[in-house]
């Protein structure tokens, strides 16, 4: 035990440190892209046990995938990322335990996936700043504030938009 523990912090900063160098390539657009054309609800039944892992047991990943939905042309990477980030802020803003819910829909050739949470809202101003590189609410060491800015050039490199629907005190 006494060499487990260092070996454990030693493997969790590596990740870390693998995680922030993946974010600063995305970022930039350096990061190499491998586009395909992915069934977004599969890929998400297949990223949700990690998810789980992410966001601990405290909290219920809920998913509410529509049936049939379009594929969708992104590279298969990138959108794991967009998971992860999303629900590593889910989890953030929902402290001890909550509920994360994804869902998709298809209307008109388009996909739509969101992704919720019953944390407890942020005001306008935070909302406004959200998606701006190196922005965070949290304390310090907890976040780079490149985790949403990834996630809107994930998303709009692939043709999408995003949008924030978010209350403060509307915590569920």
């Amino acid at each position: 035990d006494e060499v487990r523990q260092p070996l454990l912090e030693i493997r969790r900063a590596a990740d870390r440190a693998s995680d922030l160098t993946r974010q600063l390539l995305a970022f930039s657009s350096k990061q190499v892209l491998c586009p395909e054309v992915l069934d977004l609800n599969e890929r998400i039944r297949e990223d949700v046990r990690m998810l789980e892992r992410i966001v601990g047991e405290t909290i219920e990943i809920v998913l509410d995938l529509a049936p049939s939905i379009p594929p969708v042309r992104m590279d298969a990477g990138q959108l794991a990322q967009v998971l992860v980030n999303l629900a590593v802020n889910a989890r953030d803003a929902m402290d001890e335990s909550g509920t994360l819910t994804i869902a998709t829909r298809g209307a008109g050739g388009r996909v739509h996936l969101s992704v919720s949470d019953t944390g407890c809202g942020l005001d306008g101003e935070l909302r406004d700043r959200i998606f701006e590189p190196f922005f965070t609410t949290k304390f310090a060491g907890r976040g780079t504030g490149l985790g949403l800015s990834t996630v809107i050039g994930i998303v709009e490199q692939a043709g999408g938009r995003i949008a924030v629907d978010s209350k403060p005190g509307a915590c569920a």
